[in-house]
């Protein structure tokens, strides 16, 4: 088939680019190519938390910190409006997050989230344990942080919903890899059942994207790995607080962020795994099955038996220096990759804004987000993956009552 654009990837970047391509024209055809199905990628299979702003604690480079943040805001906004507009069932629910230390040694990085918001201009009140425990139903934080604006989602539902609310002129193909990529005469991408042409490519495939020789060097690629449990009683969900739900994200970044859903599940995600491979190993993913059984148990010790309906683990993208992967690789093909902090809301509004780039609109917003810095050189493997482990062990040694 042909196409005036064709979008590889269908996460939150793939299907906010193809979105606003197709608003912005009408009369252009837009294809959407996904390698497997929406919500099955990274983007479906994250802890839900739709953050309009997100404190690292002692951010090292503040000013493209402060201009990140403003992105991450338009990005709930957006995501918000499209959720409600066209009534996407994806038990949104704007609770905020709370941000947790569980030892004495994770408070100053505490304070740290609460130094970087004060920064930011972001309103947030201190939590004691007690008042932990009321939201919980533990006992296991000393102290925490609360901050509202921002949302939890069921992810895989919200992404499922996303697609299905694509423009007219937008076609989604899924199941559908792009195993090779021709540039004569335009571009040519060859999946295993069809063909397309299109005039013009953007890359929104995160971290494959350094397999097709682009964007290479420029992020760490890092797996975390969540379990969700089965469903809980109503003794069981009685134990968990008075609020119904929580989300919880770590000061320490050794700890564990912790949901408690709205259809009562538990989500715990820990463990962090140099991914530059993109394949986790059985005995890993047994033994963070195991991990995330302890982490429950020590929260709430009567619930350690709880079964799990699935263990999984996602990549996130991080740089060294706040910096954007965005914009022209060379004519007529173009990419952005989500990174760093909050990268749902990150990669909404680098999708949209990138679309809006390609078709000449200017804005305030998309000035923010060109001025951003490239995201730096790293260095090759195996030197990379060797100071990325040491760093993982040092966070693990620093922490090791957080997980």
């Amino acid at each position: 088939m042909a196409a005036d654009f064709a979008v590889i990837g269908a996460g939150t970047c793939g299907c906010a680019v193809a979105r606003r391509l197709g608003e912005l024209r009408p009369g252009d055809t837009v294809a959407l190519v996904e390698a497997t199905r929406v919500g099955y990628g990274t983007s479906g299979r994250n802890a839900g938390f739709i953050l309009d702003h997100h404190s690292h604690g002692g951010m090292r480079h503040f000013e493209a910190a402060r201009k990140n943040d403003r992105l991450l805001a338009a990005g709930t906004a957006w995501l918000r409006d499209l959720v409600r507009d066209h009534q996407i069932q994806c038990q949104w629910s704007d609770w905020g997050r709370i941000y947790v230390a569980a030892e004495a040694a994770a408070e100053p990085e505490l304070k740290g989230v609460c130094d970087g918001f004060d920064a930011l201009g972001v309103a947030w009140r201190g939590l004691d344990r007690d008042d932990l425990e009321a939201v919980t139903g533990s006992r296991f934080y000393r102290r925490g942080v609360r901050a509202g604006g921002s949302a939890l989602v069921q992810p895989a539902a919200m992404m499922r919903g996303l697609a299905a609310t694509l423009p007219a002129n937008v076609t989604l193909y899924e199941e559908s890899p792009v195993l090779e990529v021709g540039t004569t005469g335009g571009f040519r991408l060859a999946c295993p059942d069809g063909v397309v042409e299109a005039r013009q490519v953007v890359l929104c495939n995160h971290v494959y994207a350094e397999e097709m020789g682009i964007l290479r060097r420029r992020i760490v690629p890092l797996a975390s790995f969540a379990s969700l449990t089965e469903p809980l009683s109503d003794a069981e969900t009685a134990r968990l607080g008075r609020e119904g739900e929580f989300g919880l994200l770590p000061a320490n970044a050794n700890g564990s962020t912790v949901r408690l859903t709205r259809d009562r599940r538990i989500l715990m995600r820990n463990t962090l795994y140099y991914a530059r491979a993109k394949r986790f190993p059985p005995k890993l993913m047994d033994d963070v099955a195991d991990t995330h059984r302890r982490s429950i148990a020590r929260r709430w010790p009567d619930l350690g038996d709880v079964g799990l309906a699935g263990t999984w683990g996602g990549i996130l993208g991080f740089t060294r220096n706040e910096g954007s992967l965005f914009g022209a690789v060379r004519a007529g093909l173009w990419a952005v990759m989500s990174c760093d902090a909050a990268p749902m809301t990150k990669g909404a509004i680098a999708g949209k804004l990138l679309a809006e780039h390609i078709c000449g609109e200017e804005s305030e917003l998309l000035r923010v987000m060109l001025s951003l810095p490239r995201a730096a050189l790293l260095p090759p493997d195996p030197i990379l993956r060797l100071a990325v482990r040491r760093r993982i062990g040092r966070i693990a040694a620093a922490g090791p009552g957080e997980r």
